[in-house]
């Protein structure tokens, strides 16, 4: 597995119900919100942090699901910080579901346009096992009361060292994202559900992409018009930057910043750190 750097830095998604999306992202989970022009909003995890999301206003809804995004994941630094979101979120009766996937404990939930958000935390990495690169991931019933025995305090906002620590999609090929992931970004495949999701990775994580197709083999991929992702921008170190360029269509947006049309309707900025 190489050794890069790699950091899934910014989303930007367009989004149709403005009042209740400001209402989610702001007061429900506590971001901290800048009005960027009359229809665009930006939030960060904390005041001194630059943003990680921002939504445009003005997308329209589409009749069915689309393929792109399927969720966005929020890793929180420690269990405590999780239950003590998810202590609050339990209190604003916001339906949500969970994973215990070994590596990680996970929450999922959608915002107000339908959007897929995982909230969760990593065990530590000494506790993976791993057999001829794929990791150990299942999925089990949490124990939340367990969890929220460790919540920290009444939820204030989320704590430095807040992430986002992966983004999965949704299309109608696996073959695309093993070719994207891995014969594009040349990320190790780390964890198989047979036939219908592949996980990726650098750096020995459990994943930092996930690809599935479980809207089925003719979903149809976002329209430019309609609500989802728009964009997802990575930091990279100076080699991994120069190995992209030679083998990946793109196009040089200034001497340290590509765009890459990935296969599932969206833009991937890549940044050389």
């Amino acid at each position: 597995m190489a050794d890069v750097t790699y950091k899934i830095t910014h989303l930007t998604v367009q989004g149709a119900n403005k009042q209740a999306m400001r209402l989610f992202y702001r007061d429900i989970l506590g971001l901290i919100e800048h009005e960027v022009a009359e229809n665009e909003f930006s939030y960060a995890f904390t005041a001194g942090e630059a943003p990680f999301l921002n939504i445009v206003f003005g997308g329209k809804t589409p009749v069915e699901r689309r393929g792109g995004l399927y969720h966005f994941a929020i890793l929180l630094p420690g269990a405590g910080s999780l239950a003590t979101l998810i202590d609050r979120l339990i209190r604003l009766q916001y339906p949500m579901g969970a994973g215990d996937h070994d590596v990680s404990e996970a929450f999922y939930l959608n915002d107000p346009d339908g959007n897929g958000i995982e909230l969760y935390h990593d065990r530590p990495k000494e506790n993976w096992r791993w057999d001829n690169g794929i990791v150990t991931m299942g999925t089990a019933n949490v124990d939340v009361q367990a969890l929220l025995a460790q919540k920290n305090d009444v939820w204030t906002g989320f704590p430095v060292g807040t992430t986002i620590g992966h983004v999965h999609f949704v299309g109608d090929s696996l073959t695309k994202g093993d070719d994207f992931f891995g014969a594009v970004l040349n990320m190790d495949t780390t964890y198989v559900i047979t036939d219908n999701a592949h996980f990726y990775s650098h750096n020995h994580y459990h994943h930092h992409h996930a690809y599935n197709t479980w809207l089925g083999n003719g979903v149809k991929m976002r329209q430019e018009n309609e609500i989802g992702l728009v964009d997802w921008q990575v930091l990279v170190d100076e080699a991994y930057f120069n190995e992209l360029t030679q083998r990946v269509a793109h196009k040089l947006l200034d001497e340290s910043t590509l765009l890459i049309d990935d296969p599932f309707g969206n833009k991937l900025i890549v940044e050389k750190r």
